[in-house]
């Protein structure tokens, strides 16, 4: 019996565990009728509820509602709180947290309603407006997304629910809100709020865990989800539909539900009823209609955009330069239905404050090119921030626009073009005679392309220095390899002229004053120092020219040579002065500076030939920065700080830029009867002062030099007398060096003829040889520099090594200063340029002689 008692028992226990629910599944409830909600009672309502229901049914679940917010619900899912949260739209912020089911439950679509009398129709009526959203709903996320695309300023107000937002909108505490549309068509009549054509951003209801935990519920409610939808007759498809069908009902007050079951009977209130009824679906089904053609137009337009933004982005893919220019215009004119569309860039800081266009298309032709202030234009917003947008009446904005006003402008819609930097290259802008369309989407295809258009006038800009910089070093090689080449051939016939000086100075010496070869060897001395003057041209475009260099006031140096200048020129041009006072001294050789003015003056008298003319030349200082000097004397090795100006202008014919490139070319002149060297000359020389050079010429306007000298402060100095040469007081000997036995031949010639004794060598080696074996006979050394085997300078040193004491003075084609810089402080003697005459190699030897510790 005992047995029999256990046994019973074991079985209503298992009876009892079989019986047991097996899960306890909790839900969040939030205010979100006809989907999940509590009614009036206190029970959990609508088709989620129902759905919920049959598959616990089916599962043995126990469902247990937990009721609250809809941002209650999203926290407590996150915090394992319940289990199972309803009407659930995908994020990826959402998905951190929650894991969603792979069916979709619902499909709904956001929805704005208005206040009645708000007067708004599209999303572009809310700009400033108040407007009602549930926290945390993707309704609310949409609507501010959309109005973000638009550019539309809003103030969002935040509710707890759906039934909060209407309420707030039905007692105009804000202008509309946004709910999702089943909750909005089942509860407008409620409020008596207005709907708007403003229906957006389709999305789907899912049902969601907390991340990681209940996914046997997630794979239930999948199964039970696939199997309903493609069942008509399924639990599903009865739930939405019980919920759904009643929408229109659930608006009317009680009294109206009262009054119609009262009257039901009555037939003829029913077929009024019924007919309203129709009528309503009928108009709701037309506005549905609408706004399905509404959105049907707006995805439409949206496509053609992206579609122009491909065409665009496939057209510009390929090109670059001046061609990349013209066809982004082009493209942008036809995208944006632009009357003119144009691209300009800023110019450079001289001219700051102007915009040049670089392509322009008015009404789809091609128009010339124009340049306009910046200072009262649009473009001057636009350059200086974000897009630019002046739909309509633009012209009242800018009345003093006159680019607006040719262009008969209604509308503007610039970008700025900015470059990596930062710095501000240029605008894009489109402009139309009638406001656009969409003049928000014109702004957004200028915010795209503006950037393309800028990295192009960036690479334009630095493709157009690299330019500039190689034409810049291709015109210094080529200068220097001329002036290598003229120092060359300076210093070769240098050699020539020496030796013919030097033998035509003994002839001299050797005949009587009255003999008849004496006036034709002073013709030919006259001869030999003209060649000697085209040499030292030669040598003045090397930058290898003598120069004596002292402190000078320039306008001493221009009034100097004003005589000379006036009887050079013709009778019928005026020469003028504008000399400025108180000018800085500068450092110069005051004979190469006056070459370099009677250079420019007749070159600029030839330039106005037989005409009347006028050739002015003035004189002023100037402080300058380095940013003046990287502007109007580009590439040139000059430095910021103080300088005094000279500048050479005529009326003449001018110089065309071919003509303007060459000028300074030895050999190459304009003139029948010119040597081309003068300008060449000119160049040396003012590279021998570290002065600077611009030309200023258009044909037919005339021609200006201007030059520019640094400044020294220096005081002036007066030029050193002339010492009286002694006479050495007894026969001294010579070591004369040279490789060209024709200079040995001559200059030994005039050195024995002043009761010198001669000793020569043709190169280093050589006259080290003879000190070597008569260093205690030799009282001095006349060496050239250039010298094959052992040069000058090599000599030289070696000299000092082992005859510290002996005078030792050197002698080349090139000038002392370019010569003799590598002995300064080294203690030579002296230095003769060729070619020199007697007087010069007398004067310098005998001096030496007297002054020489060593010498007799």
């Amino acid at each position: 019996m005992r047995s029999l008692i256990l046994a019973l028992a074991m079985l209503g226990c298992a009876f009892g565990l079989v019986a047991a629910p097996q899960r306890v599944v909790r839900v969040a409830v939030f205010p979100h009728v006809p989907a999940i909600f509590m009614d009036n009672q206190g029970q959990p309502q609508g088709f989620y509820v129902d759905m919920l229901r049959e598959v616990a049914a089916k599962e043995d679940w126990e469902l247990r509602f937990v009721p609250g917010t809809w941002q209650d619900g999203l926290d407590r899912a996150r915090s394992g709180e319940v289990d199972l949260l309803t009407s659930v739209a995908y994020s990826p912020e959402r998905d951190r947290y929650l894991d969603f089911g792979q069916e979709h439950a619902f499909t709904a679509w956001s929805i704005l309603y208005a206040h009645p009398g708000s007067g708004i129709t599209t999303v572009l009526d809310t700009r400033n407006r108040r407007i009602a959203v549930m926290r945390g709903d993707a309704n609310g996320e949409h609507f501010r997304e959309l109005c973000t695309r638009f550019n539309l300023p809003v103030t969002y107000v935040e509710f707890d629910d759906f039934s909060e937002v209407l309420q707030a909108v039905a007692e105009g505490r804000t202008d509309g809100g946004v709910t999702s549309s089943s909750f909005g068509y089942s509860q407008e009549s409620r409020f008596g709020v207005e709907r708007t054509p403003v229906v957006f951003s389709p999305f789907d209801h899912h049902f969601a865990t907390r991340d990681g935990r209940n996914g046997d519920l997630l794979a239930v409610l999948d199964a039970y989800l696939r199997d309903g939808k493609s069942r008509p007759d399924s639990g599903y498809h009865r739930a939405l539909n019980r919920w759904l069908s009643s929408q229109s009902k659930a608006g009317l007050p009680p009294w109206a539900w009262r009054t119609g079951l009262a009257i039901l009977a009555a037939l003829a209130l029913s077929i009024v009823v019924a007919f309203a009824f129709r009528r309503r679906v009928g108009k709701a089904t037309a506005e549905i209609r609408e706004l399905n053609r509404g959105l049907e137009r707006e995805l439409a337009e949206r496509h053609r955009v992206a579609e122009q933004i491909l065409h665009m982005v496939h057209g510009l893919s390929a090109t670059t330069g001046e061609s990349f220019l013209h066809e982004l215009v082009r493209h942008l004119a036809q995208a944006t239905e632009a009357d003119v569309a144009f691209i300009g860039e800023c110019l450079s800081a001289g001219d700051a404050g102007r915009i040049r266009t670089l392509s322009v298309l008015s009404k789809g032709l091609p128009t010339e090119n124009f340049e306009y202030a910046q200072a009262g234009t649009p473009c001057e917003r636009a350059i200086r921030g974000e897009v630019c947008v002046f739909a309509t009446h633009v012209q009242e904005s800018f009345p003093a626009c006159g680019m607006l006003h040719d262009l008969g402008a209604d509308s503007y819609i610039g970008a700025p073009l900015v470059d990596s930097q930062g710095r501000a290259l240029g605008v894009l802008a489109v402009l139309h005679h009638a406001s656009p369309t969409s003049p928000s989407e014109v702004a957004s295809l200028l915010r795209i392309f503006s950037t393309r258009a800028a990295a192009e006038l960036e690479r334009r800009g630095a493709e157009e220095a690299r330019l500039l910089l190689e034409r810049q070093m291709q015109h210094a090689q080529k200068l220097e390899s001329l002036g290598v080449l003229a120092g060359g051939i300076a210093h070769d016939f240098n050699n020539l002229l020496t030796a013919m000086l030097g033998h035509m100075n003994v002839a001299q010496m050797k005949l009587a004053p009255e003999s008849p070869a004496m006036p034709h060897l002073d013709s030919l001395e006259q001869i030999i120092h003209r060649a000697a003057d085209l040499t030292r041209q030669m040598l003045a475009y090397s930058g290898k020219g003598r120069f004596v260099v002292r402190p000078y006031d320039l306008n001493q140096v221009v009034q100097e040579v004003t005589h000379l200048l006036e009887v050079s020129i013709s009778k019928k041009i005026a020469l003028r002065f504008q000399l400025a006072p108180d000018l800085p001294q500068v450092e110069a050789d005051a004979a190469q500076v006056q070459q370099v003015i009677m250079n420019l003056v007749t070159n600029a008298a030839d330039a106005i030939g037989d005409a009347e003319g006028t050739i002015r030349l003035s004189t002023s200082s100037l402080q300058v920065d380095r940013t003046y000097l990287d502007q109007v004397f580009h590439g040139q090795d000059l430095a910021p700080g103080a300088y005094v100006t000279l500048e050479v202008s005529d009326t003449g014919c001018g110089m065309t830029p071919e003509v303007q490139a060459r000028i300074f070319e030895p050999f190459f002149t304009t003139k029948v009867s010119g040597r081309g060297l003068g300008l060449s000359a000119t160049v040396g020389i003012l590279r021998g002062h570290h002065a600077g050079l611009r030309i200023y010429s258009e044909p037919g306007h005339g021609t200006t030099f201007k030059l520019l000298f640094p400044a020294s402060e220096a005081c002036t100095a007066e030029p050193p007398s002339v010492a009286t040469v002694p006479a050495p007081s007894q026969k001294a000997s010579v070591l004369l060096v040279d490789d060209e036995e024709m200079i040995r031949d001559a200059a030994g010639s005039a050195l024995e003829s002043l009761g010198l004794t001669v000793l020569t060598a043709g190169n280093g080696l050589e006259a080290l040889e003879v000190l070597h074996h008569r260093g205690g006979d030799v009282d001095l050394v006349l060496m050239d520099l250039t010298m094959p085997l052992m040069d000058g300078r090599e000599a030289f040193q070696q000299i000092r090594r082992i005859l510290p004491h002996l005078p030792v003075i050197l002698s080349s084609g090139y000038s002392e200063q370019e010569s003799a810089q590598d002995f300064t402080g080294r203690g030579f003697a002296g230095f003769l340029q060729k070619p020199y005459t007697l007087r010069a190699l007398e004067q310098t030897v005998l001096s030496t002689l007297g002054r020489s510790p060593e010498g007799p």
